[in-house]
């Protein structure tokens, strides 16, 4: 197994798809939507917005579909919270190995979301994750959805680093470009989509698992 000669700072977490395997139930929850209401190609579109916080996804659907997205993201959200709160979205295996590592090296743990931070609180809580993060910063925090930086940098500045100290970790497109663009070493975890030219140029690695990634860190 490759490994890195080089200890971070800090670690940054997407969490939808890369500690949550939730991205697979939105998809579903998606075409349960498409099915109802009569959208075709929904699995397109719901691809296409992964990694895109609330208003990015809805703005999206209106471009796509030309009807006011908030109605159907919410409805969305209510399918999608009924599932989660009888279990059927667990975390990832050995999320929390990697995360009580990253602890006992030290390092600064902040999830940076693109969901909303009631949303991030309370799933990671309920999944008994929340206490390894010392901050969320989460899609309402911030005025740029990934792909753009801001919300990344936001969680470096919380946590008192320097992007060039610490290790970003995300599984989507956008949140691979959104994380590179920050200045964060690159980590790509991929979960749905499998990465493309593009992604190989960015990410500074590209591992299969949060268990590969804790070895090629280096920690115990």
């Amino acid at each position: 197994m490759e490994t890195i000669n080089r200890q971070f700072k800090a670690a940054i977490f997407d969490m939808d798809g890369l500690i949550l395997d939730s991205e697979r139930t939105v998809l579903k929850c998606w075409e349960e939507i498409g099915k109802k209401y009569g959208f075709k190609d929904i699995i397109t579109y719901g691809i296409s917005v992964i990694g895109k916080n609330k208003k990015a996804t809805i703005d999206e659907f209106e471009r796509v579909y030309g009807e006011p997205g908030d109605r159907y993201e919410r409805e969305l959200r209510e399918i999608y919270n009924g599932l989660a709160e009888q279990g059927k979205v667990p975390l990832k295996p050995h999320t929390i190995e990697l995360l009580s590592s990253m602890k006992n090296a030290g390092m600064k743990i902040a999830i940076a979301s693109s969901s909303t931070r009631e949303e991030v609180t309370s799933q990671m809580a309920t999944l008994g994750a929340l206490p390894y993060f010392d901050t969320c910063v989460c899609g309402d925090q911030v005025t740029k959805s990934k792909p753009d930086p801001e919300i990344f940098l936001l969680a470096c500045d919380v946590l008192g680093v320097k992007p060039e100290e610490g290790v970003g970790l995300e599984d989507s497109f956008n949140g691979v470009r959104s994380c590179k663009a920050s200045g964060l070493y690159t980590i790509m975890v991929p979960d749905i989509i499998q990465p493309d030219d593009e992604m190989k140029g960015l990410a500074d690695i590209i591992l299969p698992s949060l268990k590969d990634v804790q070895d090629f860190l280096n920690l115990k």
